[in-house]
C-alpha cells in the first residue's frame, strides 16, 4: 500500500473516530437530560427561581415594576441560568413556571432598555423587536408568550402574560415555582375574571362583555371550553356564575377596548 493511500486511510479513520466520539457525547448528554424527569416529582423546578423571586418581589411597587434591578448581579446570574436550562426534561408544571419566569425576566429587560413603559397598543413591534437566549435557543417576547400557552396546551396560561399595560392582566407579586404555578394561575384567573375592567355581565341585556385582552384568545377559549361563557364560568363570582349558568344558552358576548356600564351618581347633600 502506498504512503498516500495509507495517509488517506488514517485520515478517514481519524474522522470516523471523531464523529463516533461526538455521537456518543450527544447521545450521552441527551440521555442524561432525559433521565432528569425520572425520579422527580412535579414540584422540582428546572432551575432555582429563588433569587429571581426575591428580586422581582422587591421591585414591585403598588403593582408596577421598578426595573433598576436589571443591573444587579443576581439578575445577570439568573439570565445565564435561563439561557443554559433544558426545560423539556422536566414535568409540565416546572416547564410552565420556567417559561413564565423567563418571560417576566425578558420583559423586565425590554421595559428597562426601552425606557420604562411603552404602549403595546400602538407599538406593534414591542413583542418581536428584541431577542433573548433562553433554554439554548433564541426567543422574542412573542415566542415566549406562545411557549407559555403551548407548553401545557391551555389558553388559561395566557393570564400570566402581563405587560404593565392597563389592557393586560396585573403583574404577579412573586415569581412562579413548579409547586405553586397552578394555584397561581387559578388565583390570577379569578382576579381577572372578577374585575369589571376585564369581565362584566349585564343581566338586563344578557350581555357578557370581555375586554380587548381576550380578543386574540377567543378562538382557543371556544375550542377548549365550548364557549367564552363556559370558559369564564369557574372564575367569576358566585352570583355572576349563577346568572350566567341560568342564561348561558342565550348570552351575547361582546368584545371591546373597554367595559361599558352605567355609573350611579352620588346623592347630593340637602
Amino acid at each position: 500500500m502506498s504512503q498516500s493511500s495509507c495517509g488517506a486511510h488514517e485520515d478517514t479513520m481519524s474522522h470516523a473516530c471523531i464523529l463516533f466520539v461526538l455521537l456518543i457525547t450527544v447521545v450521552s448528554s441527551t440521555a442524561q437530560r432525559s433521565q432528569r424527569a425520572f425520579g422527580m416529582d412535579d414540584t422540582t423546578d428546572v432551575i432555582d427561581h429563588t433569587r429571581f423571586d426575591s428580586l422581582w418581589h422587591e421591585s414591585m411597587q403598588q403593582g408596577k415594576l421598578v426595573t433598576d434591578g436589571y443591573y444587579c448581579n443576581a439578575y445577570m446570574s439568573y439570565r445565564t441560568a435561563l439561557a443554559n436550562a433544558y426545560p423539556t426534561a422536566y414535568h409540565p408544571n416546572a416547564q410552565l413556571a420556567f417559561w413564565v419566569n423567563a418571560y417576566y425576566a425578558c420583559l423586565w429587560e425590554v421595559m428597562h432598555l426601552r425606557v420604562g413603559y411603552r404602549s403595546t397598543v400602538w407599538d406593534s413591534s414591542f413583542f418581536k423587536r428584541d431577542t433573548f437566549n433562553v433554554a439554548e435557543g433564541v426567543h422574542t417576547l412573542q415566542s415566549l408568550r406562545d411557549t407559555i400557552v403551548g407548553c401545557i396546551r391551555d389558553v388559561r396560561a395566557s393570564v400570566f402574560l402581563a405587560t404593565g399595560s392597563t389592557h393586560d392582566p396585573p403583574f404577579r407579586a412573586n415569581a412562579c415555582f413548579a409547586k405553586t404555578v397552578r394555584v397561581a394561575m387559578r388565583d390570577l384567573l379569578r382576579r381577572v375574571c372578577r374585575s369589571e375592567k376585564f369581565v362584566f355581565y349585564d343581566p338586563a341585556g344578557n350581555v357578557l362583555q370581555l375586554s380587548s385582552f381576550f380578543k386574540p384568545l377567543t378562538e382557543r377559549m371556544r375550542a377548549e371550553a365550548g364557549s367564552e361563557v363556559q370558559w369564564v364560568l369557574p372564575y367569576v363570582s358566585d352570583q355572576t356564575a349563577a346568572l350566567l349558568a341560568l342564561h348561558r344558552a342565550s348570552v351575547r358576548v361582546v368584545l371591546g377596548d373597554r367595559i361599558e356600564k352605567w355609573k350611579r351618581g352620588r346623592k347630593r347633600d340637602r
